[in-house]
């Protein structure tokens, strides 16, 4: 006697972005929110009537203000816990469908405690106990990608198009450029290794006032132990000095400008995202992995046999550093100078 096929056990839906209120979690560094943007931005792009809002740390609650689109934005400190912000009324104005964030920490515990329908994160140890629908990593080996594929390739495997140019397009703050302005900042938050040396730095101004005419304002990064800004200060009373209480705060001063010219630093990444040309001096960092985003922007580099290191301090000589000459930045500073006076 024959029996029926029995009917197949319910599979469960194609991996992708469900439900309209999603919630996206800002990484904490200053570069990887800036890369971050664009994968943010396909989500607005691809879902334009959803409900889409940003949970971030304090910092950079004004940097997430320069982004479009978004419905809200929720910000925490240090001191806040998790607890606090499920009380908090702030967050009673939508029940999030989704939740995506890329590491452990808030957010994650808050998407969890709140019971996000959905919990999206990279399917890594650390994060697997947070999320509902796990992204499988990226583990083939292969070249140098950029890390903003990082977040647009998560956007891809959740059906999200990410091939669109105005996904990269600035974000501009609402500041009148100056021409003739330029930022100079030669400290890096990536720890001294990063810094070119103050010499080299005085040929640079002296270029940037003699041959290019500019208006300078040499930038002392908050929280930075490097005393070169100070010093250039010092050696250039002509030029305007400017310490922000926080980078976010910087932002109006990086949107004035012509051009940026700094060390690889967080800075540098800012500055592209409001849409200011930068040319950044990269040394231990690989530029093919964290370049500032965007054709307009461009960096320095001289390649040596112990590059990419990424450390913060250097073990050997400072090689990376000292062996950048100051010809071949000043040729990139003028051809980009001509390029934006032409």
């Amino acid at each position: 006697m024959s029996h029926p096929a029995p009917n197949p056990l319910p599979q469960k839906p194609p991996l992708g972005l469900y439900g309209g209120v999603i919630l996206f979690a800002a990484p904490r560094r200053w570069d990887e929110a800036c890369f971050s943007v664009p994968a943010l931005r396909a989500i607005r792009a691809a879902r334009p009537t959803c409900t889409l809002g940003v949970i971030c740390h304090d910092e950079q609650h004004t940097f997430w203000h320069t982004v479009p689109g978004l419905n809200q934005i929720i910000a925490y400190d240090d001191k806040t816990s998790v607890r606090q912000l499920l009380k908090s009324s702030e967050l009673g104005r939508y029940d999030w469908d989704a939740g995506i964030f890329w590491e452990k920490g808030i957010a994650a515990e808050f998407c969890h405690s709140r019971n996000v329908k959905q919990r999206l994160a990279y399917a890594e140890k650390e994060l697997l106990k947070w999320t509902t629908d796990p992204v499988p990593p990226q583990n083939a080996p292969g070249p140098v990608v950029h890390r903003v594929q990082h977040y647009l390739r998560f956007m891809e495997l959740l059906r999200i198009p990410t091939q669109k140019p105005e996904l990269f397009a600035p974000c501009p703050v609402d500041v009148p450029r100056q021409p003739g302005h330029v930022v100079v900042c030669p400290g890096s938050d990536y720890g001294p290794s990063h810094e070119w040396s103050l010499t080299r730095w005085t040929e640079i101004l002296n270029l940037l006032l003699d041959h290019c005419h500019a208006t300078i304002t040499i930038v002392d990064l908050p929280g930075s132990k490097s005393t070169q800004a100070v010093e250039l200060a010092r050696l250039f009373p002509e030029c305007r000095s400017e310490k922000p209480a926080s980078l976010a705060r910087g932002l109006p001063l990086l949107a004035s400008a012509t051009l940026t010219v700094a060390a690889d630093s967080s800075l540098c990444h800012l500055s592209a995202h409001v849409g200011t040309p930068t040319i950044a001096l990269f040394g231990p960092n690989d530029p093919q992995w964290r370049r500032p985003l965007g054709k307009m922007n461009t960096y320095v580099r001289h390649k040596v046999e112990c590059s990419p290191c990424l450390l913060a301090k250097c073990p050997l000589d400072h090689r990376c550093q000292n062996e950048l000459g100051y010809t071949e930045v000043a040729a990139a500073i003028v051809q980009k100078w001509q390029q934006l006076t032409a």
